[in-house]
């Protein structure tokens, strides 16, 4: 920390206190700081869609995993919930007057039938008696009989259905069913939407640390990409302990850097940390890397200055 007046080695600038100030490193930082960009789910990367530099909204695309498996599992759900729904639609409406009269025509056809083998069995268990058929010959034909008989109830019993039409329990059963289907789609769409890595804010890509074909986890802190707004730039600034009382929010600061030498930019505190913590702009002064416990001040700068993001920078700061 350095304690001087207000005129630094480029000189004063105008709007800056001609007051005490005191000297701090800093870092510059976009708004909302570096945004990490780690996909949900673990996969190996298909496509990226952007490069560093790219210009970013909310919500877009910037890679996508191998995601073929989720593709065929959505497109199987979705295939259920129409299959689920068709068979509700079909319930809620019931049968149609043509496939009554179907069904009647097969009761009347299976009665008929039934008629027959009663009367065939009947006429082979006269025979039997008189001992002019065997009796194995008797006991097919009611056989027979009893098979003409159920189906001849089952008929009956499908014409019965259909006249009466849906039962409440079997359209509560099938919306049910429904219900599961779509959740299911519901799922598998979600699960496809965690393949497509999006930008989380408006920024600019920062840094593009993967390429297609390279294999990432949801586990492991590897980004697919870095993004920073740009719009806004920050500095945040180490107040060693020793200058805390001196800092305030509103102070006037003035931002310098061996990158752009001769120049100074302007701005403002905008906030003060109320926690202390390790030393983020670390120099090549010994008092600093001994001094590690120090109060974070976030600076806003005016405009819109050229410096890029994690650049190293002296800081001014007005102290009165």
């Amino acid at each position: 920390t350095i304690t001087a007046s207000s005129s630094n080695e480029h000189g004063p600038r105008a709007g800056f206190p001609t007051t005490d100030s005191i000297i701090e490193g800093g870092v510059v930082t976009p708004l909302g700081g570096t945004r990490v960009i780690i996909p949900q789910l673990s996969g190996i990367i298909a496509k990226i869609y952007v490069h560093s530099g790219d210009s970013v909204k909310t919500g877009q695309l910037l890679a996508e995993l191998d995601n073929a498996d989720y593709r065929a599992a959505l497109a199987a759900a979705t295939a259920q919930v129409q299959l689920r729904s068709a068979e509700l639609e079909k319930l809620r409406h019931g049968a149609r007057s043509q496939t009554i009269e179907q069904a009647r025509a097969v009761l009347h056809e299976a009665q008929a039938q039934e008629a027959l083998a009663a009367n065939e069995a009947e006429r082979r268990d006269i025979l039997a008696r008189r001992k002019l058929i065997s009796t194995e010959q008797a006991e097919q034909a009611r056989a027979e009989a009893a098979v003409r008989r159920a189906q001849s109830e089952k008929a009956a019993a499908a014409y019965a259905e259909l006249v009466a039409g849906t039962r409440p329990e079997d359209i509560a059963a099938a919306t049910a069913a429904l219900a599961v289907a779509v959740a299911e789609r519901d799922r598998a769409a979600a699960q496809l939407e965690k393949t497509m890595i999006r930008s989380p804010v408006d920024g600019i890509v920062l840094k593009r640390t993967l390429n297609v074909g390279e294999t990432v986890t949801a586990f492991t802190p590897i980004p697919v990409v870095l993004i920073g707004d740009l719009h806004e730039l920050f500095v945040r600034a180490d107040v060693s302990k020793l200058d805390l009382s001196r800092v305030r929010v509103g102070a006037r600061a003035l931002i310098s850097t061996d990158a752009f030498p001769g120049q100074s930019f302007p701005g403002k505190v905008v906030r003060v940390s109320g926690i202390m913590g390790k030393r983020h702009a670390i120099s090549n002064d010994p008092a600093d890397r001994r001094d590690d416990k120090t109060l974070a001040a976030l600076i806003e700068l005016d405009g819109h200055p050229p410096l890029p993001i994690g650049l190293r920078v002296d800081v001014r700061i007005a102290t009165h």
